[in-house]
């Protein structure tokens, strides 16, 4: 069974937990690129392939990492610009940012940007309904914002739990591909990425993929670069949050193997093609495109 594997390619500073004037004495330092390339090398180990969501910020800094990303066979999508929270956003800041953000992957990739993971999940379908029609508009055909479980931060307890199609106005629909959540008695339990990734134990996020593939589902998992970057600076913020951002830090890179050696993992894009369905192109293509079937 395949699942599919995807990070979000954003430094240490990127975080909406990490305030700027919380980074104000800091060193402005950029660090995303040395974990990135670890985080390659453990796919090319592995023979896993990911979708790389790129903020605009880490892309136009390291083009060449993109560009690594795409070399190795891996799926670049957008991440955002500038990694602000898309609900604090007008409609027509959310435009210009996609926009940007999309103008500048396609220049570095050569290709064409299929998706988008908004920064920090915070897409919502009350808080910014508006923004899927953007997407649509910008040539996206699929997300990857929904997160199936409410935090303080962000996330929708009544979201499914597998991918599915997000229906538009005008009969145009986008795929929605959700952070993969257990299912445990009929409660739901995060496992498949970020803070909850290293959190929780091994055993229970294997188990809980083995749900998904029961089910005849791909688990879809993600994290960042900073999360297996131990030498990182610490930003100064409630006790909190300071678990949220570096709780198990230190464990998180061996996990991360240990799970690419365990499960097979795909890109977004490949998965796909793997599944035998067509590949949209464009919004025209994506009109009529109704994504993997189960």
């Amino acid at each position: 069974m395949i699942n599919i594997l995807t990070f979000d390619i954003e430094d240490w500073y990127h975080p909406n937990l990490a305030e700027k004037e919380l980074l104000a004495d800091l060193p402005p330092e950029d660090r995303v690129e040395a974990p990135t390339l670890r985080i390659l090398n453990m796919l090319e180990q592995t023979g896993n392939k990911a979708t790389f969501f790129v903020v605009g910020d880490v892309a136009e800094k390291f083009p060449h990492l993109v560009r690594e990303m795409v070399d190795r066979g891996h799926e670049v999508s957008s991440h955002g610009y500038r990694h602000n929270l898309v609900y604090d956003y007008t409609k027509a800041q959310f435009e210009t940012d996609i926009r940007e953000s999309v103008s500048l992957l396609e220049d570095i990739t050569k290709s064409q940007i299929l998706g988008y993971r908004a920064p920090s999940w915070s897409l919502g379908r009350t808080t910014t309904p508006w923004a899927w029609e953007v997407l649509h508009e910008h040539g996206f055909i699929y997300d990857s914002s929904l997160y199936p479980f409410k935090t303080f931060l962000y996330g929708d307890n009544g979201s499914p739990r597998f991918n599915y199609e997000l229906p538009l106005a005008k009969s145009v629909s986008l795929r929605e591909f959700p952070p993969s959540v257990a299912d445990v008695f009929g409660k739901r339990l995060p496992f498949s990425g970020g803070f909850f990734f290293r959190v929780i134990p091994y055993f229970f996020i294997k188990q809980a993929m083995k749900q998904y593939n029961r089910q005849n589902q791909p688990a879809i998992i993600y994290l960042h670069p900073w999360e297996i970057d131990i030498d990182q600076p610490r930003i100064k913020v409630n006790a909190k949050h300071d678990f949220i951002l570096y709780a198990n830090i230190e464990r998180t890179e061996k996990k991360l193997l240990r799970l690419l050696k365990e499960f097979n993992f795909v890109s977004i894009r490949d998965y796909y093609s793997l599944t035998s369905e067509t590949l949209p192109t464009s919004p025209q293509a994506a009109v009529a495109q109704t994504g993997p079937q189960f």
